[in-house]
C-alpha cells in the first residue's frame, strides 16, 4: 500500500496503488519550477527559512532553528556557485569557455529514498532537488512526515518579485509528492524506483544495497549516500591551548546532536599525550556533557539502547586499563581505553576517548567509510599535511569542533547539485 501525503500542493492523505498519477502530477508540474530563475527560487526559499523560524508552531521543532540559517540566501548562492561555478547556467544557454554554449538542465523527477536517523535530511534533499529544478517523489519514514510537511505548509503563503515579475512558493511545492510505503515490498519499490530519472538514496549498508538492485531506467542517475563514521582528534598542542575546553564543549554538543544518530555524530575522541592526562581532559569532557542544554542532555532512548549503555559500562569499570566516567542515569557516557582503534558505536552520547602518542597514528585507521573528522591541530602546516592524508585515505570533511553536522557541499565527497543536472550544449558555429 502506498500513503500519498502531499501532492500537486494538496495536504491531503489518501492511499494509492501505484506512482503513475503521483509521477504524472510531479512531472507536469516540475515545468513551472523550471521556468523560475535560480535567483527567484533562492528569494523563495529564503524567505521560508524567515516564516519557518518566526512561526512559534514550527521553530521549536528539532533542527528547525539550523534550517532556517540553511536557508539565507548568501548560503544558497554560495552552494549554486560551488556546484555549478555560475548560476546563469541554470536559465538558460550560457557561453563556456569552450566554443560551446553550456546550460544544466534538470534530470526530471527525482526520486528520494531518506534514512531513518535524522529527521531533517528529507528537507535537505527535496531543495537541493528544487535548486537543480527537479521535481521530487519523497520516500521517507511515517514518523518524520509531519515535521516536513508542517515547514512545507509554509511554501504557498510567500511570493516574491524577481526583475518584475512575481514568482509564488506554491510552484516550488507542486513539485514536491511525500509517500510512504513498506519498503520490504519489492514490487512496490521497483515501481517508485522505475518512476526516477535519479535516485538519492540514504541509508545502511543493507539499505543501500536493496535500493541500488532494484530496476531502474537506462537513463537513471544514482547517488549514493551509504553509511558513514565520524570521529575526532586533538594534538597536544591544541589541547595545551587556551581554546580547548571551549572545543570540548562544542564536541560535546556534536556528540549530543541527533543523539549520535547521524553519520556525521563523533564517536570516539582521540587526544594527543600532552600535560593533561586522559582522565583530566575526560573530567572536562564530563563538565561539558554537564553544560549541555536540558534537551540535548536528557533525550530518550530506546530500552536496547540502554541495556547497550549499562553493559558497555560495566565492561570498562570491570576490566584492567579501561574506565568509564559516567553520571547517575544514561545521559552521556565517556569510555577510556588505549586500543588505536575505531570502536563499532553505541550511539546514547557514549564517546571512546583514547590517548595517542601522536595524531599520525590514527591515519591507518581512516578509509572510505569515515564522513567527517573534527580535528584540534594549531599548526597550519601539520593541519594541512595532516587533513591531505586523511583525505587521501577516504575522509571527506575535516572540520572543527561545533560544525561537524553543518550541512555543506560538497557531501559524502558529492557535489550533489551538479550531479542533479544534465550538462547540454548548443553549438552555433
Amino acid at each position: 500500500m502506498i500513503t500519498c501525503h502531499l501532492m500537486e500542493g494538496k495536504f491531503e492523505t489518501r492511499v494509492c496503488q501505484g506512482f503513475d498519477e503521483i509521477s504524472r502530477s510531479v512531472d507536469t508540474c516540475r515545468e513551472a519550477l523550471a521556468a523560475i530563475p535560480l535567483d527567484a527560487i533562492i528569494k523563495i526559499l529564503d524567505a521560508l527559512g524567515k516564516r519557518v523560524l518566526n512561526n512559534p508552531d514550527i521553530n521549536t521543532l528539532p533542527g528547525v532553528s539550523y534550517i532556517s540559517l540553511w536557508l539565507r540566501r548568501e548560503n544558497l548562492d554560495r552552494i549554486c556557485r560551488v556546484n555549478f561555478s555560475d548560476k546563469r547556467y541554470l536559465d538558460g544557454f550560457y557561453q563556456s569557455e569552450t566554443n560551446v554554449l553550456m546550460m544544466a538542465q534538470p534530470r526530471g523527477i527525482v526520486c528520494h529514498w531518506i534514512a531513518a536517523n535524522m529527521p531533517t535530511l528529507g528537507f535537505f534533499s527535496i531543495v537541493q532537488a528544487i535548486l537543480s529544478k527537479n521535481g521530487s517523489m519523497v520516500k521517507m519514514p511515517g514518523e518524520y512526515v509531519p515535521l516536513i510537511l508542517s515547514i512545507l505548509r509554509e511554501l504557498p503563503e510567500i511570493s516574491v518579485d524577481h526583475e518584475g515579475t512575481t514568482y509564488s512558493g506554491k510552484s516550488l511545492l507542486d513539485a514536491i509528492a511525500i509517500v510512504t510505503f513498506e519498503g520490504r515490498s519489492t514490487s512496490v519499490s521497483e515501481k517508485f524506483s522505475l518512476a526516477a530519472d535519479c535516485r538519492i538514496i540514504f541509508g545502511g549498508s543493507e539499505a543501500v544495497r536493496a535500493i541500488s538492485r532494484l530496476p531502474c531506467r537506462d537513463h537513471c542517475e544514482t547517488i549514493i549516500f551509504g553509511p558513514k563514521y565520524s570521529f575526532a582528534v586533538f594534538d597536544r598542542e591544541y589541547i595545551e591551548s587556551d581554546g580547548f575546553k571551549r572545543s570540548l564543549d562544542q564536541l560535546a554538543k556534536d556528540v549530543a546532536v541527533f543523539n549520535q544518530m547521524a553519520c556525521s555524530s563523533p564517536h570516539v575522541v582521540f587526544v594527543e599525550k600532552s600535560r593533561y592526562s586522559v582522565e583530566v581532559i575526560a573530567s572536562w569532557l564530563r563538565d561539558a556533557f554537564e553544560r549541555l542544554p536540558g534537551a540535548l542532555r536528557n533525550q530518550e532512548i530506546s530500552s536496547g539502547l540502554s541495556a547497550k549503555i549499562i553493559n558497555a559500562r560495566a565492561r570498562y569499570l570491570l576490566s584492567d586499563g579501561k574506565n568509564c566516567v559516567a553520571p547517575r542515569d544514561l545521559g552521556w557516557t565517556i569510555l577510556i581505553d588505549q586500543k588505536i582503534c575505531l570502536e563499532e558505536p553505541i550511539q546514547g552520547k557514549c564517546i571512546f576517548t583514547k590517548e595517542i602518542t601522536s595524531v599520525d597514528e590514527v591515519i591507518p585507521l581512516v578509509n572510505h567509510k569515515i564522513q567527517a573528522i573534527s580535528i584540534g591541530i594549531l599548526d597550519p602546516a601539520k593541519r594541512d599535511a595532516f587533513a591531505r592524508q586523511v583525505t587521501y585515505r577516504g575522509a571527506d570533511r575535516i572540520v572543527i569542533p561545533g560544525t561537524i553536522h553543518d550541512f555543506t557541499l560538497p557531501w559524502d565527497g558529492i557535489m550533489t547539485l551538479n550531479r542533479l543536472v544534465r550538462w547540454v550544449i548548443l553549438r552555433s558555429n
